[in-house]
């Protein structure tokens, strides 16, 4: 199984401060030594759950196994902070800091814009290369790990190849899709819709994966929701659960009434890499 990470907050703001706001970074220095702070501070934190919250490196694995069946999973995580959408060209043009009240500059921003990191290109392509050293050390590491994997299942299109991979499972985008490749024997799925995000459409097939990839499902873009996963030793159980019909929603959470759980999307996968079938949330 493969989970991506990447360095964010909510809204791609300034990624320095000033006291106890967000603030703009007096230069290259600042920018650099402020954002591998953010990572830390996650990387670092606490749940009060629990302790439930895992982010030990920009790369790492999580494994995870049932000493009574025998069944184990791989959680390879990566850090896809230069990916080009909601990645680091976001992260880095902080354009909602830099645009003030202005928001809708934020919607086509690019390198240059007085809006992107102010104006200053260099600032913005250091900021750039950290995100891709992050994520080139991360794909490198998985080639090397992944090969060497054990697991009943291995949760991760040149590194999955050939590599024995089930499922490859993505947030941050916010949508939430089922995606499939026959011919890598790999099952898609995008994690992104949690509560409090921007409601979005899910993103569609790039142009690129139209021959190598089929969609199976996709949410209707106006509800929050997550993906769970059931595993035995010959399949995944993929489950979308978002809130039932009794919910109302208010500006305050007081104000709100909480209803129920819906399933919305449930998908046997198979560990031979075959499509699979659709299944119901009680079988």
């Amino acid at each position: 199984m493969s989970r991506n990470l990447t360095v964010t907050t909510s809204r791609p703001d300034y990624i320095c401060s000033d006291g106890d706001s967000a603030g703009k970074c007096s230069d290259t220095d600042d920018l650099l030594t402020s954002l591998k702070n953010k990572f830390s501070w996650q990387s670092t934190y606490t749940s009060p759950n629990d302790d439930r919250w895992v982010l030990e490196d920009h790369f790492y694995v999580y494994s995870i196994k049932d000493e009574a069946s025998g069944i184990s999973i791989d959680i390879f995580n990566v850090d896809s902070g230069d990916a080009d959408s909601h990645g680091a060209t976001e992260v880095c043009c902080q354009c909602y800091g830099y645009a003030g009240d202005d928001d809708d500059k934020c919607s086509n921003i690019a390198r240059g814009d007085d809006a992107c990191c102010g104006g200053d290109g260099d600032m913005y392509d250091k900021c750039m290369a950290q995100f891709t050293a992050w994520s080139d050390d991360s794909r490198k590491q998985l080639e090397a790990n992944i090969a060497n994997s054990w697991a009943t299942w291995k949760v991760w299109f040149s590194i999955i190849n050939d590599t024995g991979v089930h499922l490859w499972l993505n947030g941050h985008t916010h949508g939430e899709n089922h995606d499939y490749s026959a011919s890598l024997g790999v099952h898609f799925g995008d994690n992104g819709a949690g509560g409090g995000i921007q409601k979005e459409s899910a993103s569609g097939i790039p142009t690129y994966a139209k021959d190598l990839v089929e969609n199976l499902w996709v949410y209707d873009g106006q509800e929050y929701g997550f993906f769970s996963l059931t595993a035995s030793k010959d399949w995944l159980k993929l489950q979308y659960h978002t809130t039932d019909d009794k919910w109302s929603f208010a500006e305050s959470f007081n104000s709100t009434s909480v209803g129920g759980v819906a399933m919305k999307h449930c998908w046997y996968i198979p560990s031979d890499g075959a499509e699979g079938k659709e299944c119901t949330s009680s079988s």
